[in-house]
Formats: C-alpha cells, sequence, structure tokens
C-alpha cells in the first residue's frame, strides 16, 4: 500500500484573524495512504468567528476539494495523490462571500490565491459583496491573586423571628397594644388588697437575678414585668450550650460588673444584665466587625484606650442592634 507524506507551510494573506492581532503561521500536513488523505492544520493563533465558518482548500494533482476546517485531522476518502505536492487555502466563508486567510504551496502544485478562491465561491454559491471578518476578542484570564486566608467569621446569634400576633414584641412603648397579662401576673390596682400576690411577684424576680445557674426551668419567665424578652427566649438554648461548651472570658468584667462572657476561640460571646434580668446579648472581637455591622469600641478598663474589644450589642427584647447612643 503506498504511502505519501507531504507538509505545506502557511502564510498570512489577510490581517485580522488572530487573537492577539498578530501575524497568522502555522503548516498543513498532509498523509495519503491508498485512497485515504488525511489533513492536519496546525495554525497558531486562529480566533474563532462569531458567524460564518472557516473552509480549507487543498488541490493536488490538478484536483481542487473543500474541506470543512478543524483543528484536528480531515479525513478525504478517493483523494488524489500528493507525491507531486500539493496547495491549500484557509478561506473564512459567511453569506456574503469568501475571503482568504491563509495561503501556503509546496512541491510542483501550482495554483492561485485567487483560483482556489474561485472554487470555493462556486462550492458555496454566487459571490457577494464581501464584510469585514469579525472575530471573537481573545480570551483574558483574571490576574491571579495572593492566597490570602479569609478571617475567621464570629458567631452572632440568629435575627429575630418573622413577627407574629403570638411573639410581637412591645417595640413602640406606650403605644403598644397593652395586655395585662403579658406585662404581669398580678393585677396593678388590687396590690393593696392583695399583699400575698405582690409578695409571690417579688420572690419570682429574686430567683430570676440568680441568672442561668438557676436549676429551675423557669428562671427567666417567658414575660418580666416591665419587659418581654422575647428575642433572648429564641436563642436562650443556643446561648446556654455556648456558655457550657466554651471556658469563661473574665478581660470585660470590670467594663461590665454585671455580665459573663465565654470564649469561643473566634469571639467573645457575652451576656449584659439589667436588675439581675439579661438586657443585651454580645459578640465582641479584637478586629473590626466587617462594614455594615453596627459595633462599638470599648475598653478593657475605663480609664485606658489601648486595649479593648469591638462589641455588638443585640437588644434582648427585640434583638435589634444597638449602640451607645441608642443605648
Amino acid at each position: 500500500m503506498a504511502y505519501e507524506k507531504r507538509v505545506c507551510v502557511m502564510k498570512q494573506v489577510k490581517k485580522g484573524f488572530t487573537a492577539d492581532g498578530g501575524a497568522l503561521s502555522g503548516a498543513v500536513y498532509a498523509e495519503r495512504t491508498g485512497e485515504t488523505l488525511k489533513i492536519t492544520p496546525r495554525l497558531l493563533g486562529l480566533a474563532p468567528v462569531r458567524d460564518g465558518r472557516y473552509v480549507l482548500v487543498v488541490r493536488a494533482s490538478g484536483q481542487t476539494f473543500c474541506l470543512d476546517f478543524s483543528e484536528g485531522v480531515i479525513d478525504e476518502v478517493q483523494a488524489p495523490s500528493i507525491k507531486e505536492g500539493f496547495c491549500a487555502l484557509l478561506c473564512y466563508v459567511r453569506a456574503g462571500g469568501a475571503e482568504a486567510v491563509a495561503f501556503g504551496a509546496c512541491g510542483k502544485e501550482n495554483a492561485t490565491v485567487q483560483s482556489l478562491l474561485l472554487a470555493v465561491s462556486e462550492a458555496g454559491g454566487e459571490k457577494k459583496k464581501r464584510r469585514p471578518a469579525n472575530p471573537l476578542p481573545p480570551n483574558e484570564l483574571p490576574t491571579p491573586m495572593p492566597n490570602v486566608p479569609l478571617a475567621p467569621t464570629p458567631v452572632v446569634p440568629d435575627p429575630l423571628p418573622e413577627e407574629t400576633e403570638e411573639n410581637r414584641p412591645f417595640r413602640d412603648g406606650l403605644a403598644a397594644a397593652y395586655d395585662d397579662e403579658a406585662i404581669a401576673s398580678s393585677d396593678y390596682y388590687a396590690h393593696d388588697e392583695d399583699e400575698s400576690a405582690a409578695n409571690a411577684d417579688r420572690k419570682k424576680a429574686s430567683e430570676v437575678a440568680g441568672g442561668r445557674d438557676s436549676c429551675k426551668d423557669e428562671a427567666v419567665p417567658p414575660h418580666p414585668a416591665g419587659r418581654t424578652l422575647t428575642y433572648y427566649n429564641t436563642v436562650r438554648e443556643k446561648m446556654s450550650e455556648a456558655f457550657e461548651k466554651f471556658p469563661p472570658d473574665k478581660r470585660l468584667l470590670t467594663a461590665f460588673p454585671q455580665s459573663e462572657w465565654v470564649n469561643s476561640g473566634e469571639a467573645l460571646l457575652g451576656t449584659v444584665y439589667e436588675n439581675g434580668l439579661p438586657r443585651y446579648l454580645c459578640v465582641a472581637r479584637e478586629q473590626p466587625f466587617p462594614e455594615g455591622i453596627k459595633a462599638v469600641v470599648v475598653p478593657f478598663a475605663p480609664f485606658s484606650e489601648k486595649e479593648g474589644m469591638y462589641i455588638v450589642f443585640q437588644d434582648a427584647d427585640t434583638g435589634d442592634y444597638v449602640t451607645v447612643r441608642d443605648a
């Protein structure tokens, strides 16, 4: 079985078909085994096009045939011999006509760009007015960034759940709807007549002042007098788990004597009390919080500004983020 192999060097005919704007170069390899001819184009920097297609025109032994261009191997059955050489023309073809992109020839085969371009026009239909090609822009890879680790995200208590008729907090002060049973368990106007009920309320408030160390499930009632603790009750179990899991931290006790803090490793979790009841739920860390989070810088000691913490305060009743100005 006869074997033939030739190489044709391609040179640019028209600019505008490379991704980087440089000159187009490359080669076309042809191998013929028996009656099968394998064409392998290798063109450097050829840009894809938005519309139309590339066509490779090959002429060998006086015969011309058009092949759909691809970067892989193109097979042509019953092809002519390439022993005496061949010519190749890469064309850009669309509805407006065909344009020559690159041309090459080797051996004794002699053909011109115009003759091969005419063969493409005859095969693709009547030649029309040419328009410039519209190659795709080169791929722009993003600039590699240094491998900078992300800052740890502090644990922030869950936001206030969606407000419903059952858990609606008293946000509007005196304008809120009055609910005597939600505010106190005794009748205000009957305290002179029923002194024993008032004493029972004071005893219950003293148990609340014991904080979370109290063994009773009712250590923090759902509706203490004058306060709702709506948000605190929604995160109470998670806060208790955190205080049991992490070690205590005493650095902020000077600034907040009625408080308790634990260190989770990434941040401090704390509760600030007022009259024995949770007033604020806090998250503190030594680095500033991301932009948009209301944090207050609090020094460890009242008369020192060199060392301190960035602290986020959440109201135990409403879950709203507050600052020193709001407190």
